[in-house]
This record gives C-alpha cells, structure tokens and sequence, in this order.
C-alpha cells in the first residue's frame, strides 16, 4: 500500500514528465571550443534536467552518467584527493569519456564530439586545468558548447540517441508482473536511493534493499520475490525523495520550486505527508502541527482560518474530504526503517488536530515574547524537544520511537499519546524545575515546562476519555478537583510562595531540594514542610504589607490539608509530628497530577489584581479560600499589579 501511494502522487502530481531526463542540482557548467579545447569552467545556482540517474554505482568498477556526472568521473579529479588512488580516477574518468566519445561517433553532433575530444586530452594528459577550490566530491558537472545556452546533452542528436539507449532497458518480460500497478514488467533489481532521511551519517541509502542471501526465499533472488516494476519503482521512490526534499524543485519548471510536505520528529526521523487530490493539506499541513502561524497568514485565506480554528482546539469542516496518507522513516546504517504508515481521509485527520490542540491548551507561565503574545499552541517540534536531556542537542536527544507514536497520536485522536512521553515529561520538569537562568535562558526553559504540562495534560485527558471517565483536566487551576496528586502540587507552590514571603530569594528553596520527593513520596516529606511554614508564615507577619498576603495562604493551605486529614494546631513543641493522611506514594498517573497542581498553582497566585477579579467572577463556586478580596483594612491581597512572570 505505502508504494502503491507513492506510486499513485508521481502520477497524479505528474513528477516524472519526461521518463528518460530528470531535474537535478548541476553546480558546474564546462565551456568547450569546436576543437575541444576548454574555454573555462563557472558554477551553476540552478537546477537543469540532466539524463535519467543510474538507480546505483556499486561494485569495483561503477558506472559513469550519461554527459553528467560528478568530478571524479568527469575531470579524474578526487576531492578530498587522497580519497581515491591514481589507476581508480583514471579508470573512473575514462568510463565517463567512452560514453560520451561514443555518442559524438554514432550522433555525428559537433559539440558531441568536442566534449569527446576536450575529454580524450585530459585521459592524454594534453589539457591542462585547474580545478576550482570550492568544488565538492559530490557536485554534478555539464557541459556546454561555445557561448550556446543549451546543455550538450540537450541537443536534439544527443537526445534522441539518449532516448534510443534507455528504450532497450524498457523491455517487458512477460511472466512478470509488477505488485503495484499490476501490469507486466521488466523487474526492479535495484530501487533508486532516497535523499534527505535524517541519519547521523549523512549519505543516500536505500529504503527495501534485497541485495543479501538472507532477503531472498524459495530461491528468488534480487527483487524477484516481490516483483516490483523499473517503471513502478522508479515512481514511487521519485514521489517519495519529493517528499523528503526540504525544497523540492518543480519537475515542470527548473526554476520553481513545489512546497515542503515533511516535518523532522527527531535528528534520525521524519514525517511525510501528503493527499490524493492535492487538497488543503496536502502542502501546508506542517505549517499546522508547528504552528507556523507568519507562513499561515501567507497561505490562502481558507486554510489560514482552518489552521487558526483547529490551533483553538474548535473543528472545522471541510468542503471536500480527501484521502490522506503520513510516513514517517528513520535513517540509519545505510537503511531507512519505516516507522508508522497512516492511511485515513482529510476530515478526520482534521477533527482529529482540532482534539489534539484542544488537549494541549494550557495557560502559560512563561512570559510573552517580544510581539506581545504566544502562540496560538505549542509547536511539535517544540514538545518533542521539551522531553530531550539538555545535556544532549535537544532534537539528538528525542527517540525516535517517541517522536513517531506522538506524531501518530497528534493526527488519530483513537490513539493514546505515548506513556513513554507523559513519564519523560514529568522526569524533565522535575529536572530542570529552578535551574532558569533569569539573564539568559529562563524564557526558553520556562516555555519547555510549559510544553511539559501541556503534554502531562493531553495524556491523560486522552486516556480518561478513552476510559470514559468523567475527570477532565482544565487549561487553568481548577479549585474543585480533589485529585490527590493535583491537591499537593497545589501545597507544594502554595508553601514555595510562603517561603518567598518570608525570605525573600533563596540559594535553594523548598522545591529545588523537595519538589522530587514530595511528588513521589509526599508522605516523608510534607510533614517537615508543614513544620517550616509556620516558622515562615511567623516571620512574614513581620511585615504589616503581607499580612493579607499570608492570611490567604494559611487559608490555602488550610483549605487543602483538610482534604487530607491533617492537624494544623499550633503547639508549643517546635518538634511536632504531624499524623496525617498523605498519601505515603503517588502512582504515575498522579505525579504527572502533582506537576499540573503546582504548575497551574504557581501561574495562579502570581496572578494580576485584574486577572483576580475577573477569576473571582468566574468561579463563584470556588471554596472560600481561593477567593482572595480586600480584607477589612483596605489592603488587598492580590500580587502587585504589574504581577510577575513565572
């Protein structure tokens, strides 16, 4: 099916106009005279049609390209020089001449035979030349006769001869035929190499090989145990290097290009995507999921308000459904591993982002960039790094197998996000939680820990509907959730505030040293912290301007034990044990709960005195101590009013 779909987008976006001719990057143009004598070598910035590529070059002596080729075949020159010895560039460079020689004799075409001519000089060592220092190994090199602006190859001699040569390959053979389009065929030996599949080692490599003995069964050898078609193959992987292309230029028009339709999970694995019919989708759906929103406000109106809706988490309808398909591959020792296949149609796909975005709303603690605003949502590419160890480049750091199922879940609202993920999350919050540095890099960092609790929300909004149970975790500090986990999240941030009141910035303050143990074992913990607010909510009264302040997280704090069967009486003895209900540990489900208390509970009460007042109108159904007002004295409770990032 996943070549049968490739199969299908070559012909259907019509990627091979000419089956013999290709588009490819040509970096050098030859000049040579009537006489073969070079008149000068200059770079090339555009892409040209050149003669149809060998699907490989293996083997002790590869073959060379037809009038096109790189430098080693071209010029006998081996860049890095030591890379290949003497006899190797002669023989390489002596392939490449042979053909070309033979086209001028069968042709007759004049600057066929220059370029035989230039070529046979340098094999004779009579044209001297220097080769340009930024030449590379890998660049292709064309020829041009005299001051003309047509390629050699393009002349209509060399065409036609070109075109007579790749006819004879053609052949069908008759007993057999090919699995994707069903028709008789001259067997694929080998499939063309795909480029762009991210590795570690930059290289092309192949996507299904069947090059050793234990890829062969019932004695079929080479592709002969699933018959795939030269014509077929060379469609289907034509399609999908266009989809691996980051600006894949326009088969029909060399000096266009056609819009990107991938997205990187990770250093090692990409998405592709792409729709039958060349609907809304099909070249902008990227833009969605990194939540592009300067290249969506290019786009035409119509798919920038589809992608501004779903970004709000509210559905859109689509005038015509398409059928979609998504690839994801991994690169790596030469292969690439196909690692999801997707098939469903455009509507679903989208109702399925407008659920996905609706999961990851989350109200943000890190400050708004320098344009005044977030983004609409959190980008892929984003998410996916906010789960990296730092200590790694945070994309070489993202399994690839994470990358793929959080993809898949992004796009199949019936799957579950990747527990792999909800886990890494809360490990990375709790990590990197207190380490910002408020100079530098606490923006960045503080956005990732928002992505985190975006993340630890969507999971498990996802797996309570899947479950059908009613609990839905809200975007903002909800005040009547009684999870247990959530409940103590708000406690730890609750007494962090305390601490802030009564001493100011700390080397290491209760979550740098506690955050860790509360979430998993609060039991062991909080008892202490419990000893220590006292001490600190005692010290803050000092000051008369935070009475109010205190008051109300006495009363928070109050509020949220009493959930827990906790005495607060204060006593004389310093060394008081408190025999309380904490739960002695938290399941995992809970502490991705116990980030989201706390982290909704910090944005929470460093909230603006008129983001309070509209807060208080919103949740009159709130318990009284979440409900801060002027108290008796005039004072008010709420933070300054120019309020302060988290």
């Amino acid at each position: 099916m996943i070549l049968k779909a490739l199969y299908d987008l070559a012909i259907n976006t019509n990627l091979i106009p000419d089956p013999d001719f290709e588009i490819q990057p040509v970096s050098w143009v030859v000049r040579v005279g009537a006489g073969g004598q070079l008149l000068g070598i200059e770079p090339n910035d555009s892409p040209k049609s050149v003669p149809k590529r060998l699907t490989s070059r293996s083997g002790k002596h590869p073959p060379a390209e037809f009038f096109v080729d790189n430098p080693l075949y071209v010029l006998g020159k081996s860049i890095p020089q030591e890379k290949y010895d003497p006899q190797v560039r002669r023989k390489r460079r002596r392939l490449f001449a042979a053909r070309v020689v033979l086209c001028g004799f069968k042709t007759k075409d004049l600057a066929a035979q220059s370029v035989g001519r230039f070529l046979r000089n340098i094999n004779r060592g009579v044209a001297q030349f220097e080769v340009r220092s930024e030449m590379k190994g890998n660049d292709l090199i064309a020829f041009f006769y005299q001051t003309e602006d047509v390629a050699v190859h393009e002349r209509p001699g060399v065409v036609k001869y070109w075109r007579e040569i790749m006819s004879v390959g053609r052949q069908v053979k008759t007993d057999s035929v090919c699995l994707v389009s069903g028709e008789f065929c001259n067997p694929a030996t080998k499939h063309k190499k795909l480029k762009n599949v991210p590795q570690k080692k930059v290289g092309d490599i192949a996507l299904a090989p069947c090059n050793q003995a234990a890829f062969e069964s019932y004695g079929w050898e080479k592709g002969e145990n699933a018959v795939i078609g030269e014509e077929s193959s060379d469609l289907a992987m034509t399609a999908l290097n266009r989809l691996l292309h980051p600006n894949p230029p326009d088969p029909n028009d060399p000096n266009q290009t056609l819009s990107r339709q991938n997205t990187h999970l990770s250093a090692d694995t990409v998405a592709c995507y792409w729709t039958r019919d060349h609907g809304l989708l099909s070249d902008s759906f990227g833009l969605a999921i990194e939540v592009d929103e300067e290249k969506v406000e290019a786009k035409p109106a119509q798919v920038a308000e589809m992608y501004k809706s779903l970004w709000r988490g509210i559905p859109y309808m689509l005038d015509k459904p398409d059928e979609f398909y998504s690839l994801v591959l991994s690169g790596g020792q030469g292969r690439a591993t196909v690692r999801d296949w997707f098939e469903s149609n455009t509507q679903n796909v989208v109702d399925s982002l407008a659920q996905y975005f609706a999961d990851l709303k989350m109200l943000r603690c890190c400050p708004a960039p320098k344009s005044g605003k977030h983004p609409e949502s959190f980008p892929l590419p984003l998410l996916l790094e906010s789960l990296a160890d730092p200590k790694d480049r945070r994309k070489e750091g993202i399994p690839s197998a994470i990358g793929a199922q959080f993809y898949r879940a992004s796009i199949d609202e019936k799957l579950p996000f990747p527990m792999a993920a909800f886990h890494r999350a809360i490990l990375r919050y709790r990590a990197e939680l207190g380490k910002e540095n408020p100079k530098h890099i606490w923006c960045p960092i503080k956005n990732w820990n928002d992505a985190r609790a975006a993340i630890l929300k969507a999971y498990l909004n996802r797996k309570h509907r899947r479950e059908s149970r009613n609990e839905e975790v809200l975007e903002k500090m909800n005040p009547t959730c009684i999870d247990k986990g959530y409940l103590l999240g708000q406690l730890m941030s609750v007494l962090e505030k305390l601490q802030t009141e009564a001493l100011g910035t700390v080397n290491a303050s209760i979550v740098d040293r506690y955050f860790s143990g509360a979430s998993a074992s609060p039991k062991s913990v909080f008892g202490s912290l419990l000893r220590n607010a006292r001490h600190h909510a005692r010290k803050a009264k000092e000051d008369t301007k935070s009475k109010g302040q205190i008051f109300n997280l006495e009363r928070l704090i109050d509020q949220i034990c009493s959930q827990f069967d906790v005495s607060l009486q204060d006593t004389a003895s310093p060394k008081t044990v408190y025999e309380n209900g904490f739960p002695s540990y938290l399941s995992l489900e809970q502490q991705g709960m116990f980030v989201l208390g706390y982290h909704q509970m910090r944005k929470w009460l460093w909230m603006k005195r008129d983001e309070r007042d509209i807060w208080n109108v919103e949740h009159k159904d709130a318990p009284r101590a979440y409900v801060w007002k002027k108290n008796a004295d005039g004072i008010d409770n709420s933070t300054d009013e120019k309020g302060v990032g988290l």
